[in-house]
């Protein structure tokens, strides 16, 4: 999980953009049985919420 956690600092479009969201900005990596859901901005990246899959995601 670090090892992706780190990559998300240099490539910040690694994710993909989240399904139930129409904000390109906001985007998730799935991590082993988790939702990392992040929001991208100019200078860093905000961690919204890490949900376990079976989760139902509400912002």
């Amino acid at each position: 999980m670090r090892k992706k956690l780190d990559n998300l600092r240099s490539f910040p479009q690694l994710g993909r953009k989240v399904p139930e969201l129409d904000d390109p900005n906001i985007r998730e990596l799935i991590l082993r049985n988790y939702r990392l859901i992040y929001r991208i901005f100019e200078e860093k990246i905000q961690i919204i919420r890490i949900l376990h899959g079976s989760r139902m995601f509400n912002l």
